[in-house]
């Protein structure tokens, strides 16, 4: 459909004070279906009327967005492998609608050629990964956020790289990145209530908790948190993650946020975006 003119997107969004419920209905399909382009004119709105109209254009720019964002997931989804970066992206753009992806995947490649650069010419995968550790966690200062655990934030990748604060998973998230740019063998470890990441350069593993500074743990050390947080351990448990369960476990990590917050509307539309990475298959 062709987009209207600016007076007309306008005039479009000045229909949503129409008292008859009919009408109004009407114009929010019109206006769901113009999408992208009306956003700014809602948000106009938004901004110079009562209480009752502006939480009509909040909402309708809310539903506008997240029908793109679910476009995205899906294009994403009919991979076999998706992308992790990608994906956490994804969910940082339901949070900050206006997030660039560029800005944030450029911030992991200095970060990681910086580090690169750093190491000497002889550096194996211990050394980089020691210096990894010593960059992420101590001149960078990355940590969980004990404070405000619960802050949605804490999931938003972009957030936590601003905040330098966040939960195991999101914060697991970002070294894993960055420790892939860097070409070391680290993956997820999805243990129940406490993510970890696994570094195994192939004669030993050790477990790196992102939330506690970095600290290492070996198979014992993690068994024992399991068993003090009320987990029977598993072997399974420490199995690499696979993508879809990381990006899924993020974002039922909101959807619980959300729910406790009362957000009914936001945990239903996350619930939609994991319904879309758990069933979308790639097409045979």
């Amino acid at each position: 459909m062709a987009i209207p003119s600016e007076s007309e997107l306008r005039s479009l969004v000045l229909l949503l004070d129409e008292d008859d419920a009919a009408s109004l209905d009407l114009v929010c399909r019109q206006i769901l279906m113009i999408g992208e382009p009306i956003i700014p004119y809602l948000e106009e709105l938004r901004l110079k009327s009562g209480s009752e109209i502006a939480a009509k254009a909040e909402s309708l720019a809310r539903q506008v967005r997240f029908k793109n964002l679910r476009e995205a997931f899906l294009r994403l989804s009919v991979s076999p492998k998706p992308s992790l970066e990608k994906g956490a992206l994804l969910i940082a753009r339901f949070g900050y609608p206006g997030l660039d992806p560029a800005v944030y995947g450029s911030w992991f490649d200095r970060v990681a050629t910086e580090l690169e650069d750093s190491l000497p010419t002889d550096a194996d995968e211990a050394v980089a990964f020691q210096r990894l550790n010593l960059h992420v966690f101590q001149a960078m200062g990355f940590a969980g956020n004990e404070t405000r655990y619960y802050d949605p934030d804490n999931s938003y990748l972009n957030r936590v790289i601003e905040t330098r604060r966040g939960i195991p998973i999101s914060l697991s998230v970002l070294y894993i990145l960055l420790a892939h740019r860097l070409r070391l063998p680290v993956y997820g470890v999805g243990t129940p209530g406490h993510f970890l990441v696994a570094f195994n350069p192939g004669s030993y593993t050790c477990y790196i908790d992102t939330f506690h500074h970095g600290k290492l743990l070996d198979v014992n050390e993690v068994r024992r948190m399991l068993v003090r947080s009320g987990y029977e351990f598993r072997e399974e448990f420490l199995r690499p993650c696979p993508t879809r369960e990381i990006l899924v476990r993020m974002m039922r990590n909101l959807i619980s946020v959300y729910q406790k917050e009362g957000l009914v509307d936001r945990a239903e539309m996350l619930s939609t975006l994991v319904e879309i990475v758990l069933t979308k298959k790639s097409p045979r």
